[in-house]
């Protein structure tokens, strides 16, 4: 596994992933009053898990880029986070099921409780084949950061729109 050729994706992944979490947080800080008046179900099922995405890929570009992994250091890092994140992501889907006056339509299933699973679901497997196969690893978590990140930017929108057309 040659971790060193992916170093400006990790970068640039990682620097998009902090930007984009800090945007975030300028938008909630904005509608404050608005977020507060939303239910605390409907935060934890569509505003944190954005702020999670984000942060998960901002992780583990940080943490890749770190001189001197081994092949096992990568397989025992995603392992952490994807453990970790995929009992994250069980948790809101639980907790967003809970909601009986939400009937989510397609793209809330996919962009909410489909693909962010699956991109956990993907880097879990990459630490997996860390230790076995690590040529697809890095190719692995690079297409798991990739849907995280752009089913953030979708979420995101979405939240903001949404803030918006209700105000």
């Amino acid at each position: 596994m040659d971790i060193h050729s992916w170093q400006n994706f990790f970068v640039i992944m990682g620097s998009a992933a902090g930007a984009l979490t800090g945007l975030m947080f300028v938008v909630i800080a904005l509608r404050r009053d608005q977020m507060a008046a939303a239910p605390v179900h409907g935060r934890r099922s569509f505003a944190t898990p954005t702020i999670v995405h984000f942060t998960t890929v901002l992780a583990i570009s940080a943490l890749l880029t770190m001189p001197g992994l081994s092949e096992h250091a990568v397989g025992w890092i995603l392992i952490a986070i994807a453990a970790s994140s995929c009992s994250y992501m069980a948790f809101i889907i639980d907790t967003a099921r809970r909601r009986f006056d939400y009937k989510a339509d397609l793209e809330d299933t996919l962009f909410h409780f489909t693909f962010p699973p699956l991109a956990h679901l993907t880097i879990l497997v990459a630490g997996v084949l860390a230790f076995s196969e690590p040529g697809w690893t890095l190719y692995m978590v690079a297409l798991s950061q990739l849907t995280l990140l752009v089913v953030a930017i979708h979420n995101a929108w979405d939240s903001a729109t949404w803030f918006v057309v209700r105000s």
